[in-house]
């Protein structure tokens, strides 16, 4: 197996790994966000694109983009499905006691977790040798950390820091979207490099643009945030 496979996949492994850490220590909505950072496919999309050209790594942009937009249809069905259920159910309700619990079994959660990213960047690298562009993205766009994210949430918390995560994971998707169109379509006209920051500023508006509401009002001056109000108030 070639070095620069090898290497990849532990610069993955190794990223996961720092990722996981961050998510224990931080809210269940900055988990879901941090979680849907594209830390599989982003690293595969710039090996593909030094090794393969920008060519080649914008095709594999499209099955990214693919896999995204699935991941983002999934997640938004099983939030629906997940909240609907605990609305009717008493017994899906827990106690906000054990939401900022420490989940059992953590560390081992985090190196299964950095195996996964790992072999995920092993399998991208071997496929982009003998598969289409399209393939390497689809699976480099595989919600690994999502899913272990999620499942963290729900042993910290129960349903309702679950749920919390999968929303900002679904934030998050909607900016890893922006980024992937942004860096496809730069790649496609010829940007070369210059695709990388376009397309991390397209993440940044859209996560801009979905930050919760009281951020929103918070971050709004003072006169019109009154008249807001005013206007709110008018029956």
């Amino acid at each position: 197996m070639p070095i620069a496979s090898l290497t990849h996949a532990a610069l993955s492994a190794a990223a996961v790994g720092i990722l996981l850490w961050i998510l224990r220590r931080s809210g269940p909505r900055a988990a879901g966000l941090a979680a849907a950072v594209p830390i599989n496919s982003l690293p595969a999309l710039f090996w593909l694109s030094t090794e393969h050209g920008a060519a080649f790594a914008a095709s594999a942009v499209l099955g990214a983009l693919g896999g995204t937009a699935l991941t983002v249809v999934v997640g938004a069905s099983f939030a629906g499905i997940t909240e609907a259920r605990r609305a009717a159910t008493p017994a899906l309700r827990p106690s906000t006691a054990g939401a900022t619990a420490r989940a059992p079994g953590g560390r081992d959660a985090t190196g299964v977790s950095m195996v996964a990213a790992g072999a995920m960047s092993l399998l991208v690298s071997e496929l982009s040798r003998h598969s289409i562009p399209q393939l390497c993205g689809l699976v480099a766009a595989v919600p690994v950390v999502g899913l272990f994210a999620t499942w963290t949430g729900w042993r910290r918390g129960g349903a309702v820091a679950m749920l919390q995560v999968v929303r900002g994971y679904l934030d998050g998707m909607a900016a890893k979207a922006a980024f992937l169109a942004a860096l496809g379509a730069a790649w496609t006209l010829g940007a070369g490099g210059w695709g990388w920051p376009l397309g991390l500023a397209a993440a940044t508006l859209v996560l801009w643009a979905r930050r919760p509401r009281r951020d929103r009002a918070a971050a709004r001056p003072p006169a019109l945030a009154a008249a807001s109000v005013g206007i709110g108030s008018v029956r």
